[in-house]
């Protein structure tokens, strides 16, 4: 067993800190872990917020009262589970964290907005690293210190500021690159053109990896500045027409066209391709 979350838990404790659990509430330790313990000794994150009714199945923070609980232990024997993080607060304020944590929970605009996975490893690693330190203390707030599981090995960092942050806006943790979101995006279309257009893939096949085309045609549309669902879907549905069929599309933008403009001027093109074909 790996002994840097104890000697971290340890001198928490002895310089007179509080510890805490952050936990992914879907994880099979959170009734154990929940089972006999004080309401007061631990929260439901999303209660309290705009998406209260996922409160039962949502993120908890735990506070920790022995080292050597048995739910603990087995959290701590499987990191790589990704079940979530541990910290260090002052005396007992689960309330402060709970505010804290709460007025970071959803991004974006209203209407479009999305949950912010903050008791997730990884993403607390990634804004960590990708921020610099200055921006912490906005991060993590009254946290004083926090340890964690991230690419096969254990991690502690001090926050330089702990206190009570408003969140920034736009907050910078949002800019965090995510290193799985190419992949994501790559799996998902392939997904997609395998159910709706399934006979220009299998055509596709037969003389290009579908990966490197793909990759190649997602590298067009970065150059192009087209981001939008629906750009990404024509250009991707169109290229593909195009390498397994006949037709032509002028795709280069004119000079000073604004990726709007161009894409919107490449859509009409097709249609009107389209209208003269039948």
């Amino acid at each position: 067993m790996n002994s840097l979350p104890y000697r971290w838990m340890a001198q928490q404790q002895q310089s007179g800190h509080q510890l805490c659990l952050v936990l992914d509430g879907n994880h099979e330790a959170r009734q154990p872990l929940l089972a006999g313990r004080a309401p007061s000794h631990y929260c439901n994150l999303y209660s309290e917020t705009a998406v209260a009714q996922l409160a039962s199945s949502g993120p908890v923070i735990v506070l920790i009262e022995r080292m050597s609980d048995p739910a603990l232990t087995d959290l701590l024997l499987h990191p790589e589970s990704n079940w979530g993080w541990l910290a260090s607060l002052p005396a007992s304020d689960l309330a402060g964290i709970a505010r804290h944590w709460r007025e970071r929970l959803l991004v974006g605009p209203v209407g479009q907005q999305a949950l912010y996975r903050l008791h997730d490893n990884r993403t607390l690693a990634r804004a960590l690293a990708h921020l610099g330190k200055e921006h912490w203390p906005f991060y993590l707030g009254p946290l004083i210190s926090v340890c964690y599981w991230h690419e096969d090995d254990w991690h502690h960092h001090k926050n330089p500021a702990p206190g009570d942050y408003p969140a920034p806006e736009p907050p910078p943790w949002l800019d965090t690159p995510n290193p799985q979101a190419e992949a994501i995006l790559h799996a998902n279309i392939l997904r997609y053109l395998l159910a709706e257009h399934s006979e220009d893939l299998a055509a596709l096949v037969e003389f290009q990896n579908p990966r490197i085309w793909l990759a190649q045609v997602l590298e067009q549309a970065r150059t192009w500045r087209w981001r939008e669902p629906a750009q990404l879907e024509f250009l991707v549905v169109r290229r593909l027409a195009e390498a397994t069929g006949s037709s032509v599309t002028h795709w280069q933008p004119r000079a000073g066209e604004a990726p709007g403009e161009h894409f919107e001027r490449v859509v009409a093109q097709w249609h009107r391709e389209v209208g003269s074909g039948e």
